[in-house]
């Protein structure tokens, strides 16, 4: 399972797994109790907690990804990180057609007892 040693690796690492179709490694990310907001592009709402992640995110696999996270400032508060970036996703819908949604992002990523970091709030609608 991916490791993330700084608030910055976690969006990457994010983006990676889902890129190469790794659904446990990308849920190793989130906290048990996380909560992911749904990017407007693909509806509205939120679910909280990795079975629902693992829906939601099982959902956005199913279109042969290439996610792209990009860390541009991050606030830092103890064991609480605020990362703001931006993010593409190119893919192939349920239609067959191809699919490219993008946006700005506000995370908030908490350290974890062995110093590795995980979301709390993974938010693609972030500064929206």
């Amino acid at each position: 399972m991916p490791t993330a040693s700084s608030p910055e690796d976690v969006g990457r690492l994010v983006g990676e797994t889902i890129s190469s179709g790794d659904i446990d490694g990308a849920l190793s990310l989130y906290e048990p109790e996380a909560t992911f907001v749904t990017p407007r592009a693909f509806g509205e709402g939120s679910v909280t907690g990795l079975d629902a992640l693992r829906e939601t995110i099982g959902g956005f696999m199913a279109m042969n990804p290439t996610l792209k996270v990009n860390p541009e400032q991050t606030t830092l508060a103890g064991d609480i990180a605020l990362v703001v970036g931006n993010w593409t996703l190119t893919g192939t819908g349920p239609d067959g057609n191809d699919v490219e949604a993008g946006g700005r992002y506000a995370d908030v990523l908490r350290r974890q007892d062995d110093g590795s970091w995980l979301f709390v709030i993974d938010n693609p609608n972030g500064s929206d």
